[in-house]
C-alpha cells in the first residue's frame, strides 16, 4: 500500500511538472485499476482525472501492451539496460516504469520489457555524473529529467544536474575524475 501510495504522489509530481513545462508532453498512464490502492489515492485530488484530462493527460486500466500495439516505437527506460539513451527521437513512446521497488526488484523492469519485446534504454547518467547513492531514480525524477534534456536545448547533463535529488551526492564527471588524478598524483610524491 505504501509503495503504491508513494506512486500516485509521484504521478502527482509529474502532472504538475508537466503543468508548468515551457514544452508539456503527452502523458498516459497504463494499468491503473478502479478501484486500485493508486487509483484512489489520485481520486482524492481535486479534480483528477478530469480536469487532468484537459492538460495531456490521460490513464487507462489497460496495460501497455494493449494501448501500444506497435512495440518498435517503444522504448522502456530502465537502470538496467544495456543500451544508454542519447538523445530523445519524437517518433518513440519512452514508459517509465511505475514499479515503485525500492531497489528491492533489482531487473523487474529490464524483465518486463523483454517479455513484452520493447527496446529498453537507460538515461545516460554515468556520461555526465558520478552517483555516491543508487542510479535507480524515481518516476517523478526520471519524468522531469526528460522535460528538462528539451527545455535545456537536449543538454543532458544540465537537465540531470538541475533535477537530481542532492542526496544523490553528486558529482560531475570531469571533475570527479580531475580529483581522482589529483588524489593519484599527491599519493605518488
Amino acid at each position: 500500500y505504501k509503495e503504491r501510495n508513494s506512486l500516485a504522489l509521484q504521478l502527482r509530481y509529474c502532472y504538475a511538472v508537466n503543468k508548468r513545462s515551457e514544452n508539456p508532453v503527452y502523458i498516459t498512464v497504463s494499468g491503473l485499476t478502479e478501484g486500485g490502492d493508486t487509483c484512489e489515492q489520485l481520486k482524492k485530488v481535486n479534480g483528477f482525472p478530469e480536469q487532468w484530462k484537459s492538460r495531456a493527460f490521460s490513464c487507462s486500466a489497460d496495460p501497455l501492451e494493449t494501448l501500444h500495439s506497435d512495440n518498435s516505437k517503444l522504448v522502456y527506460l530502465t537502470s538496467d539496460a544495456e543500451h544508454t539513451l542519447e538523445h530523445l527521437d519524437d517518433s518513440k513512446v519512452y514508459v517509465i516504469g511505475g514499479i515503485v521497488d525500492r531497489n528491492r526488484l533489482k531487473g523487474t523492469t529490464k524483465k518486463k520489457a523483454q517479455e513484452l519485446g520493447i527496446e529498453t534504454a537507460r538515461l545516460p547518467i554515468d556520461d555526465h555524473l558520478k552517483l555516491v547513492a543508487t542510479k535507480v531514480l524515481t518516476v517523478n525524477h526520471v519524468f522531469e529529467i526528460l522535460l528538462k534534456y528539451r527545455q535545456f536545448g537536449n543538454d543532458w547533463k544540465k537537465a540531470l544536474l538541475d533535477v537530481l535529488p542532492n542526496r544523490k551526492e553528486i558529482t560531475e564527471v570531469e571533475k570527479a575524475e580531475l580529483e581522482t588524478k589529483e588524489e593519484e598524483v599527491s599519493s605518488k610524491s
